[in-house]
C-alpha cells in the first residue's frame, strides 16, 4: 500500500498533538503509584490492585487523565462480597473526594482525585477467561493481550484511529454513540499492523465484516448465526465466545468505511481536528423554507438517576416507535435524531404530515362472494358501489390527519405504544415544541441535524 508524503505529514503532525508529553506522563505515574499505594494499604493481602485501560496500555490521548483500577480479589470470595467489599474498601479510598456508584455488568465507584476521574471496578484475579465469575474478569486479561501483541509504533496509531474516530463521532461504545471501543481500536490495529493499512483494508469490507486474532478454528457462518445484529464481528482474543464489536451500529461502521476512503483519496488534518462552524441563524433559516417539511421537537425531562448507557438506547428506541407509528399512518418521517442532557428532546422531521380526512378501502375481489357481503356491512356499503378493476371499494375516515396527533397519543398513553419503561415515567413532562422554540432552546442540534442533511 502506498503512502503519499501528505499522509505521513498529517500523521506526524497529528501524533504529536495526541500523543502525551513527557511531562504528562510523569504526573500519570505518579498519581497511578500514589492511587495503588493508597489502594493496596486498604485492602487485605489477597487482594491485589491493577491498573488497566489505555493508560495502562500506553494507547491513551493526551488530555485523557482518567484511569481504570481493579481490585482484584481471589476465587475465595463470594461474588456478593465481592460487590459489596469491592465498594466498602473504594468508598474507604475516596473519603474527602466527590465519588459516585456506577454500573456496568456489576456496581463500580467513579471518583476524582485532583480533578480526575478514576473508577475503582472489583473484579476477580484470573488467568485465563474459562475461570471468568463476573463478566469484568476479562478486562485486565484485555491489558495483558495488547501489551504481549503490540509495539511502540502501533501504539501511535491506535492513538491516530481514536483521534480519527473522535472526529466522526463513532468512537466509543456507549449507547449514545454506538461505535468503537478503546480495545476495538486496540485488536484492529493488531490486526491489519497499523492505521493506514487499517483504512485500506476498511474500504474493501463487505456485508458483515469477520475478523479473529488469533488461530481458533471460529465458523464464520456460526458466528453471523450468534450474532444475527452485528454490523461487524471482532471475535474477542481473550474470550472466543465474545464479539468485541459488538457495540457499532451499521451507520456507525459506514461512516468509518466512507470516511477512510475519503482520508485515503484526499488527506487532510482535517479527519483529525475539524474546524467547528459558527452557528449561522440566517442559514438555517433559509434551510428550513427550502424544506417546506414540518420540524417538531418531542422535549421531556431526563429520567432521574438513569445513566447514558441505558437512556440513550431507549431514546434511540423511542425514535424508532414514532417512526414506525408515522409510517403506519401514512405519514413520511424525512428523519429522526434525539439528545439528552438536562432535558431531552426527540427532533422529528416530516415531509408528509398531513392527510385527508378520507381514505380508500380495498375489499376483495367480487368474486369472492361471502368476503365481499361481508365487507358491505363492516363498511357500510351502498348502491351505486365503486370498483377498482376486480376489486370492491369503500371510503373510510382516517383515524389521525395530522402526525402531531399520534405524537399525542403516544404521550398520553405511552405504554400502549411501545415507549420505553424508564421514558415512560418521565413522558408525562413533555411538551411539543414547534420550530421556532426548537430554533430558540437547542440551536447547536439543531444546526448540525441540518448540517449533515442540508438542502443545496
Amino acid at each position: 500500500m502506498f503512502i503519499s508524503n501528505k499522509h505521513q505529514k498529517i500523521m506526524e503532525k497529528v501524533v504529536k498533538k495526541v500523543k502525551p508529553t513527557k511531562a504528562e506522563k510523569e504526573r500519570q505515574r505518579q498519581l497511578v503509584e500514589k492511587i495503588m499505594k493508597k489502594l493496596d494499604e486498604i485492602t487485605p493481602d489477597d487482594v491485589s490492585i491493577e491498573l488497566a485501560g489505555s493508560t495502562a496500555k500506553g494507547t491513551n490521548l493526551s488530555g485523557d487523565m482518567d484511569f481504570d483500577i481493579f481490585m482484584l480479589f481471589s476465587k475465595n470470595y463470594s461474588v456478593k462480597d465481592l460487590m459489596s467489599l469491592g465498594i466498602k474498601y473504594a468508598k474507604e479510598f475516596s473519603k474527602g473526594n466527590k465519588y459516585e456508584i456506577a454500573y456496568a455488568q456489576h456496581p463500580y465507584l467513579k471518583t476524582w482525585v485532583d480533578g480526575i476521574e478514576i473508577d475503582i471496578v472489583p473484579s476477580y484475579k484470573i488467568s485465563d477467561v474459562s475461570e471468568m465469575m463476573t463478566a469484568v474478569d476479562r478486562s485486565p486479561l484485555h491489558t495483558k493481550y495488547i501489551n504481549k501483541n503490540i509495539n511502540e509504533k502501533q501504539k501511535d496509531d491506535v492513538r491516530l484511529l481514536k483521534r480519527f474516530l473522535k472526529t466522526q463521532g463513532i468512537y466509543g461504545a456507549e449507547g449514545r454513540i454506538q461505535g468503537f471501543s478503546g480495545y476495538l481500536c486496540e485488536l484492529l490495529i493488531v490486526k491489519y499492523g497499523g492505521f493506514m493499512e487499517l483504512l485500506d483494508a476498511a474500504t474493501q469490507w463487505k456485508d458483515i465484516p469477520f475478523l479473529t486474532l488469533r488461530d481458533e478454528k471460529i465458523n464464520e457462518n456460526e458466528a453471523k448465526k450468534k450474532y444475527p445484529d452485528a454490523a461487524i464481528i471482532v471475535i474477542d482474543p481473550v474470550d472466543p465466545e465474545r464479539n468485541v464489536a459488538a457495540s457499532v451500529s451499521k451507520t456507525s461502521l459506514t461512516v468509518f468505511i466512507h470516511t477512510a476512503k475519503m482520508f485515503l483519496n484526499k488527506p487532510n488534518i482535517r479527519a483529525f481536528f475539524p474546524v467547528q462552524e459558527k452557528i449561522n441563524s440566517g442559514w438555517i433559516n433559509r434551510q428550513i423554507k427550502r424544506r417546506d417539511s414540518l420540524i417538531i421537537g418531542l422535549e421531556f425531562d431526563r429520567p432521574k438517576g438513569v445513566v447514558d448507557d441505558v437512556l440513550w438506547p431507549q431514546l434511540y428506541k423511542l425514535a424508532g416507535k414514532v417512526q414506525e407509528r408515522m409510517h403506519q399512518h401514512k405519514f413520511e418521517v424525512f428523519d429522526i435524531d434525539v439528545y439528552a442532557d438536562k432535558k431531552c428532546l426527540l427532533l422529528c422531521e416530516l415531509s408528509i404530515y398531513s392527510l385527508p380526512r378520507i381514505k380508500k378501502i380495498q375489499g376483495p375481489p367480487l368474486t369472492q362472494n361471502n368476503d365481499v357481503e361481508r365487507f358491505i356491512r363492516q363498511h357500510k356499503v351502498t348502491e351505486p358501489i365503486w370498483f377498482e378493476h376486480d376489486k370492491i371499494l369503500a371510503v373510510g375516515n382516517r383515524r389521525y390527519t395530522h402526525a402531531i396527533q399520534i405524537i399525542e397519543e403516544m404521550i398520553s398513553k405511552p405504554k400502549n405504544n411501545g415507549v420505553p419503561p424508564d421514558i415512560c415515567k418521565v413522558i408525562k413532562t413533555s411538551k411539543i415544541l414547534n420550530i421556532k422554540t426548537v430554533k430558540k432552546k437547542y440551536i447547536r442540534f439543531l444546526f448540525e441535524y441540518l448540517k449533515i442533511r442540508n438542502v443545496p
